[in-house]
């Protein structure tokens, strides 16, 4: 199957996969969002039975490349599992990514991901995040949320690398 484009719930929110027209595709997980706040099934319904929406979850391989991409960056904690999920399914597929996730753009930056943002900003440099405590000035990894020296709770601060 080849889909131009994978779709967070964030693209069904915006209407895109309404208004491209184009061959889209998304994951259970993120199907599974859209259903539960969609008081009506028809439109997707009609997509999926017209053949420009299809319901795909990703492989295993996929999954773990964009988790380790994910710790790397330090997002791995803000991204849910329909987030992972997407992402794992647009670097399976070679599709371009719809969302506005300013996270899940940060980790489809890093593994070659295209990404198209509803709002038409986009991401411009891509980031990898750090914490740090700001009362001794501690650095710790991206998922730590206490200093280990002092108890302090943790700031969160990036560094762009690209």
């Amino acid at each position: 199957m080849v889909s131009d484009y994978v779709l967070d719930a964030s693209a069904f929110y915006a209407g895109t996969a309404f208004l491209s027209g184009r061959q889209c595709a998304t994951t259970s997980a993120v199907f599974e969002e859209v259903c539960h706040i969609k008081s009506s099934h028809a439109a997707l319904e009609a997509l999926m039975d017209a053949g420009n929406l299809s319901i795909v979850d990703p492989d295993s391989e996929n999954i773990d490349a964009i988790v380790a991409a994910a710790k790397k960056t330090g997002d791995y904690g803000r991204l849910s599992k329909a987030d992972v999920s997407i992402l794992a399914l647009a670097r399976q597929m070679s599709a371009t990514l719809a969302s506005d996730d300013y996270a899940v753009a940060n980790v489809a930056a890093t593994v070659g991901i295209a990404v198209e943002m509803s709002s038409g900003k986009g991401i411009k440099n891509v980031r990898r995040y750090v914490t740090y405590c700001s009362a001794c000035s501690k650095a710790f990894g991206p998922n730590a949320k206490e200093c280990a020296l002092c108890g302090n709770a943790l700031k969160r601060k990036f560094k762009v690398t690209g």
